[in-house]
């Protein structure tokens, strides 16, 4: 099972035991294997400067920063997203997050439709999933999807944020994260 074949439908037994094998990542999408492709560097230092101040803002609780390299059971997708919170049981063994809370996406012109549209249905199907960031590297701007009152991650619970001195604010896990910290470090034409 070392060749994906793109006619081949994959069950999530399948999948996990093939890709344990695999020396790049690879997500299962609608019973469909896709390799992970690279970034630029403006999109790996966003997404290490979320990782390394959720850390902090994390230290002392149940939960704990993760990515890239984690997958998530998003409905019956794999994602890996660019950061996640989990809060489940730590395992230093596991290669699934255990009980995702928040989920980051460092949106890229190749993936920012999906993020936006197919990956926000995956994550909306998973329950445990009550945040979902998707973070522009173009410009200082993210929108918050919050599970909503009918138990949803849609339109209606987005909000959109603007500029450096505004921050993201997650209270059930305790967290705020200033914009200028999520773009420390990244220059915008024109700033």
């Amino acid at each position: 099972m070392s060749e994906v074949r793109a006619d081949r439908r994959w069950s999530w037994d399948e999948y996990l035991e093939w890709e344990a094998l695999q020396p790049i990542k690879h997500e299962l999408v609608d019973g469909r294997v896709r390799a992970m492709v690279g970034s630029t560097l403006r999109h790996d230092r966003i997404c290490n400067n979320v990782r390394a101040e959720l850390r902090e803002r994390l230290r002392g609780t149940p939960c704990r920063v993760q990515g890239p390299d984690v997958k998530v059971r998003a409905g019956e997708n794999s994602r890996y997203p660019d950061a996640l919170i989990d809060c489940g049981p730590a395992s230093e063994t596991a290669v699934l997050a255990q009980e995702p809370a928040a989920v980051f996406e460092v949106l890229s012109k190749s993936t920012a439709w999906i993020d936006q549209t197919l990956k926000l249905q995956d994550y909306d199907a998973t329950p445990t999933i009550r945040y979902y960031v998707l973070i522009s590297q173009d410009e200082p701007r993210l929108v918050i999807y919050r599970r909503d009152s009918s138990g949803r991650l849609g339109p209606r619970s987005a909000r959109l944020l603007e500029g450096r001195q505004v921050s993201l604010d997650m209270p059930e896990l305790g967290v705020q994260l200033p914009l200028a910290l999520v773009y420390e470090d990244v220059a915008f034409v024109g700033s």
